[in-house]
């Protein structure tokens, strides 16, 4: 079997935003948020995909699109995914024809809007980065959770390598910020997809690199109980917010 090539693409993660009026996901919690499992592998895609991450700074539509195919994934579902030039499309579409990257929140409000190739969001919500047991929550009921990193050099070098990202890989001068969605999750290792590939993160190295997090509902899973979240309360406000 032939072993596939990894080679980092680029960045496109603006500086982040909450609206104001958006709560933390666990303001929408009825009581205690479900305890998630030890662990969540990894769900098993035959190709993620680069979505044209290697020569345009879209990864924020490639790490949602991700996400919707682990969800598919989590699922037994088969589903259409956009290929390349798809998502290259619709990333210009959204900038105006600018390579300028996005604000992820205001991404989802878009999204939110107008759909994605026949795939919903139907709802999302931020996430403390640091609060490692929302945050397996949200990989766990959710299938993912869209988060924001700053990549440095190191951790460039070390994926090309096939290497996790660990605390030493974040040291350097940061190069830019990244978007990727948390797929999967051990003890030791956060599970994301960035650049077609699966990527290990040490938990340590999570907690010098992230950002922000965000809670993704997709379509089918608002049909569900919610795993312990008020759904009807979170799909109240975001309208109020204009997301």
């Amino acid at each position: 079997m032939t072993t596939p090539v990894r080679a980092a693409g680029l960045l496109g993660r603006l500086p982040g935003q909450i609206p104001v009026g958006l709560r933390d996901l666990t303001y929408y919690a009825a009581g205690p948020l479900p305890k998630a499992p030890a662990s969540v592998p990894a769900p098993t895609v035959g190709a993620w995909l680069m979505l044209g991450n290697d020569q345009y700074g879209d990864c924020g539509v490639a790490a949602l699109e991700h996400g919707f195919m682990a969800a598919a994934a989590d699922a037994g579902e088969y589903e259409s995914f956009p290929a390349d030039q798809q998502a290259v499309s619709y990333y210009l579409a959204y900038t105006g024809g600018q390579d300028d990257g996005v604000v992820l929140s205001q991404y989802l409000a878009y999204v939110r809007q107008k759909g994605y190739f026949g795939h919903a969001v139907s709802a999302y919500a931020p996430v403390a980065v640091h609060d490692v047991p929302t945050l397996s929550f949200c990989v766990w009921a959710y299938d993912f959770c869209y988060t924001g990193i700053t990549v440095t050099q190191a951790m460039m070098d070390a994926f090309n390598a096939g290497q996790p990202w660990t605390t030493a890989t974040t040291q350097g001068e940061p190069l830019g910020g990244h978007c990727v969605p948390a797929v999967g999750y051990s003890d030791e290792y956060l599970t994301v997809v960035t650049w077609g590939q699966t990527q290990q993160i040490a938990w340590p190295a999570w907690h010098a690199m992230s950002d922000e997090a965000w809670v993704v509902i997709v379509g089918e899973d608002a049909k569900g109980d919610g795993h312990g979240i008020n759904l009807a309360a979170l799909q109240a406000d975001l309208p109020r917010l204009g997301a």
